[in-house]
């Protein structure tokens, strides 16, 4: 981990300047208690404040490498008593050293100096335990910092993840059943087999293509609705009708891909359930304020015997809707008696809602 004290020039530019309040106070501390001369005092306290400047520099160090132990303390507390014992000593007994080099020829204030020592100590002392106490909370919030952004990215991943899960969770039924109705057409009719062939490949083929993008324009959701509609209609023939209305302004909006498919296949599986008559499904696109809206509407047969698990598909939009777009999308279903309807409203980027 990089020094804190240089990981911006505004850190470092504190730290000078916390060290500059500080010589300014030992300064007026010395002249008061030791009644030397203005020159004396600050002479003293620069030379003090800029070896203690310069070791607190380096503690940074020795606390990388000391990390407390919540269940045995101890040994952490024992450490860095020996470690201010040290590093105070020094810095007392060698600025006094070097004060008394220079002032060499003041003899009261080179004893004035060395009877001061216990002193200088007391502020050794004072200044270790504020500095690791600085940087310990800069580790801690570091370290918390750290936690925070993982744990972000781990959820981002996660509810990525979930939306690729929910993206590709395409009816296995819908491909078997797909598959049957291919092999029985082909015994009476390969011309139609060779064409739901090609449609049933071109709808696979978007699923996967598309399948890690998050958004794709609506006219190209059509176009894949299409091909599965295309298919489910060789299955149920005459029993199933298909009527939309899409406005031309919305075709170029932007919509999660794979939306409309579990929707479409929902509403197949409610809609003829056990009835043996047909089934109209009425889909519909437009712009609205900006936004795309779309409503499927559908008869149903509430006593259908629908088998356990159907339903998912909706709770699968609904929940790929709130993670791309939190509260900003829509989601609402209608029931009346024999009528089932989903309306849909999807948030554009700024850039997509222009006219």
């Amino acid at each position: 981990m990089k020094h804190p004290l240089f990981v911006n020039k505004t850190i470092f530019g504190l730290y000078i300047l916390a060290w500059v309040m500080l010589i300014g106070i030992q300064t007026l501390a010395f002249f008061q208690l030791f009644s030397v001369s203005w020159f004396y005092a600050l002479m003293d306290s620069l030379l003090f404040g800029s070896l203690y400047f310069l070791i607190g520099i380096g503690v940074w160090y020795f606390i990388r490498i000391t990390q407390p132990d919540k269940n045995n303390l101890l040994p952490f507390a024992l450490d860095h008593l020996a470690s201010a014992i040290i590093i105070v000593s020094l810095w007392v007994y060698g600025g006094t050293y070097l004060l008394s080099l220079i002032f060499s020829n003041s003899t009261e204030y080179v004893d004035l100096i060395w009877s001061s020592i216990a002193w200088r100590y007391g502020n050794g002392f004072m200044f270790y335990i504020i500095l690791i106490v600085v940087y310990y909370l800069y580790e801690n919030n570091k370290e918390e910092q750290e936690r925070k952004e993982m744990e972000a990215e781990l959820r981002s991943t996660l509810q990525i993840t979930e939306i690729d899960l929910l993206r590709s969770k395409l009816n296995p039924h819908f491909l078997f059943n797909s598959l049957n109705s291919l092999n029985a057409l082909i015994q009476t009719d390969t011309e139609s087999a060779s064409r739901m062939l090609i449609q049933l490949a071109d709808f696979l083929r978007f699923s996967i293509e598309k399948d890690k993008q998050e958004e794709i324009a609506f006219k190209e959701e059509l176009e894949n609705l299409e091909r599965y509609m295309a298919i489910e209609q060789v299955r149920f023939g005459d029993r199933l009708k298909f009527v939309h209305a899409f406005q031309d302004n919305a075709l170029d909006l932007k919509i999660p891909a794979m939306l409309m498919q579990p929707l479409i296949e929902n509403t197949i599986k409610y809609g003829l359930g056990s009835k043996l008559g047909a089934i109209e499904v009425y889909i519909s696109g437009k712009k609205q304020a900006g936004e795309l809206v779309i409503e499927i509407e559908n008869s149903y047969d509430k006593s259908a015997n629908v088998k356990k698990g159907s339903g998912h598909g909706i709770e699968n939009v609904r929940k790929r809707l709130e993670m791309i777009y939190k509260n900003a999308a829509e989601f609402s279903i209608e029931k009346t008696q024999d009528v089932f309807k989903v309306r849909i409203l999807i948030p554009q980027r700024e850039k997509d809602a222009k006219t």
